[in-house]
C-alpha cells in the first residue's frame, strides 16, 4: 500500500488494486483446496501492485513499466513478473515489439501469475466486452478468453490423494463402516495431509475413525475415479493397504455402524462410489 501511495497512484486505481488483491486471494484458497501449489504471499502483493505502472502510463504498455518500478523498489521476481504479465492474457513477442518494448513474451506462465491476471478481468463484469470491443477478438483476446477458461476449470477440478484400509480380523472378515450421510458403506479412510506418507496416513485415519491400530500392513492395491459433486468435478485417488486390526472397533460422528463381514456379505451392501473398484479387487484376487 506504501507503494501505491509513493507513486501517487489515483484513488480509483488503488481501489481497483484493493478489489483484485481481495478476488485474487480469494480464488488462490480455492486453488490451495483443490490441491494446486500456490503462493498465497505473491498472489496478494502481486495482485495489491499489480497497476503501480499506471504512475507512468495508461496504455498497455502499464504492466513492463509496473514490473520495472517493482524490481528497482526491491520486490520480489515473481511479484514483479505478475505485475508486467497481467495485461489483457499476457503480451507476445511479436506484440511487445510492436508495442516499442523489449522483444520477450509478457504471457502469465505461474499459477500466481494467472490468478492475479484473471481477478483483474473479473474485478468488473463489463471489463471482458470493452476488451473485446476494442481488440475486435484478435489473438490478443483470444488468448485473454483461454486464460480466463483456463483458470475456471482450475476452480472446478479438484485431485484429491486418499487412503483407505481394508482391515480384517483373526478369522479373516473385514471390517466396514456405513456412513451416516450418505448412507454406503466404505472402509475406513481419508484423505492424506500435508507431508505425510501414505502409510502414516492410513495408520491414523483407522486409529481416528475405528480405534484400531493397524498391524502387518501392505500395500493392497490403487484405484482412482472421476465424479461430480456439485458443480466441482473431483479426481479421488485412493492408495489401499491391507493389514490386521488390533483392539476394539470404536466409531465415531462419521459412522453410525460398523461390522466384521465376509467378503460375500460385503458384495450386497450398498457400497460407496469409491468403494467398489476396492471389492471387485478384493473378488478377483481372493
Amino acid at each position: 500500500m506504501n507503494l501505491l501511495l509513493k507513486y501517487k497512484l489515483p484513488k480509483n486505481v488503488i481501489a481497483h488494486s484493493r478489489k483484485v488483491s481481495r478476488i485474487a486471494v480469494k480464488i488462490a484458497d480455492e486453488l490451495v483446496r483443490n490441491g494446486f501449489s500456490v503462493d498465497l504471499e505473491s498472489v496478494e502483493r502481486g495482485a495489491l501492485l499489480h497497476d503501480i505502472g499506471r504512475s507512468v502510463t495508461h496504455g498497455l504498455e502499464h504492466g513492463y513499466f509496473g514490473g520495472k518500478i517493482l524490481r528497482k523498489e526491491g520486490e520480489s521476481e515473481e511479484v514483479a513478473r505478475i505485475a508486467e504479465r497481467h495485461v489483457l492474457g499476457g503480451i507476445s513477442q511479436d506484440e511487445a515489439e510492436r508495442m516499442g518494448l523489449p522483444a520477450k513474451d509478457f504471457i502469465p506462465e505461474t499459477f500466481e501469475e494467472k490468478i492475479v491476471c484473471y481477478a483483474d478481468k473479473l474485478s468488473d463484469r463489463n471489463k471482458i466486452g470493452r476488451i473485446e470491443k476494442h481488440l475486435r477478438r484478435n489473438a490478443a483476446f483470444k488468448r485473454m478468453i483461454e486464460l480466463v477458461k483456463e483458470v475456471d476449470e482450475m476452480r472446478t477440478k479438484v485431485q484429491e490423494l486418499n487412503v483407505y484400509a481394508v482391515i480384517r480380523d483373526s478369522r479373516g472378515r473385514i471390517l466396514v463402516m456405513k456412513r451416516r450421510e450418505p448412507r454406503v458403506w466404505e472402509f475406513p479412510g481419508g484423505g492424506v495431509e500435508w507431508g505425510e506418507s501414505p502409510e502414516e496416513a492410513v495408520r491414523r485415519e483407522v486409529l481416528e475413525e475405528t480405534g484400531l491400530k493397524i498391524k502387518g500392513i501392505k500395500l493392497l492395491c490403487t484405484s482412482s475415479k472421476v465424479y461430480k459433486k456439485g458443480k466441482v468435478t473431483k479426481h479421488s485417488i485412493y492408495i489401499v493397504f491391507e493389514g490386521r486390526g488390533e483392539g476394539k472397533v470404536k466409531f465415531g460422528v462419521e459412522h453410525s455402524i460398523a461390522m466384521w463381514a465376509d467378503l460375500k456379505k460385503i458384495r450386497r451392501l450398498e457400497l460407496g462410489l469409491n468403494v467398489e473398484p476396492i471389492v471387485d479387487f478384493l473378488n478377483v484376487n481372493k
